[in-house]
């Protein structure tokens, strides 16, 4: 079973599920700035971009559960299995752009 939040320190380390869980509950949150959602909006987005051109079969039903919102370990489990299915690196691959450049993966 893979642990989605490990503590080091004072700080948690985070899967890339529960990187995905925690960009779905940013987008619907008071606390997250205008400039965290949009950026929030753009990781998902391009997740299930990549998601679909894969063919993950549960891209609908997870776009709707990360967009909505659902319950956090039935969410979380998708998000393993599509982590499983596009890889780890490609999920944190569009979180580290998004993060830097505010840019698709691929666009200079």
């Amino acid at each position: 079973m893979t642990k989605h939040f490990v503590q080091d320190g004072d700080q948690y380390l985070l899967s890339p599920a529960a990187v995905l869980l925690m960009t779905s509950d940013a987008i619907r949150s008071a606390d997250t700035t205008a400039r965290g959602k949009e950026r929030s909006m753009r990781v998902i987005s391009q997740v299930m971009e990549v998601a679909r051109r894969m063919k993950f079969e549960q891209a609908n039903r997870l776009e709707t559960m990360l967009l909505f919102g659902a319950e956090p370990a039935q969410l979380l489990a998708v998000c393993d299995e599509l982590v499983q299915h596009i890889g780890d690196w490609a999920v944190l691959a569009i979180v580290r752009r998004v993060a830097a450049t505010g840019t698709q993966v691929g666009e200079a």
